[in-house]
């Protein structure tokens, strides 16, 4: 059966950073679970992952928990993996038994993303661009992904941070 395909959104979510490691020890950063899970989620969350499988239609389960113990669960499907340079993966939410649900604090968020991780090195720095497009979604969810911008910015701006400490602390 084929894979379902993103919507031709008009506004792709996309954001791009340069970490002071080359691009092999940030693959691995985003690859290996044991590494993934010390610095994935936003500033105040710790992840913790369930299971990994990294192969096209291999899963990573992973649980984001916050300081003050709150849980959100989240399930990756992997569709391509072009090692060191590339990850795309379909992108929600999801519960502790990995089936798919709602974004915890927006009843509109689309149930599913893709996500595409483009890792590119020059002169042992590497860039990173993330991009997201909704799958799928309505135009109710479509519309809520679109003026959700600035908060996925600062979510994955503090992802990158927390990632960006951790390479220098490796």
């Amino acid at each position: 059966m084929p894979l379902a395909q993103p919507r031709q959104a008009t506004d792709t979510f996309t954001i791009t950073r340069t970490f002071d490691a080359p691009r092999d020890r940030v693959w691995d950063a985003w690859t290996k679970p044991e590494e993934f899970g010390q610095w994935f989620g936003p500033k105040g969350f710790t992840a913790k992952v369930k299971e990994h499988d990294l192969r096209p239609g291999g899963v990573l389960h992973s649980c984001l928990v916050s300081a003050e113990g709150y849980a959100m669960w989240a399930k990756f499907i992997y569709r391509e993996i072009q090692p060191p340079e590339k990850l795309v993966w379909e992108h929600f939410f999801s519960d502790e038994q990995g089936g798919v649900t709602r974004h915890p604090g927006h009843a509109t968020w689309p149930l599913k993303l893709i996500t595409t991780v483009r890792l590119s090195e020059t002169a042992g720095k590497t860039t990173i661009t993330l991009t997201w497009v909704t799958l799928d979604a309505t135009p109710e969810e479509q519309a809520t992904f679109e003026t959700g911008m600035a908060s996925m910015h600062q979510g994955w701006t503090g992802t990158f941070d927390q990632l960006e400490a951790f390479l220098k602390n490796q």
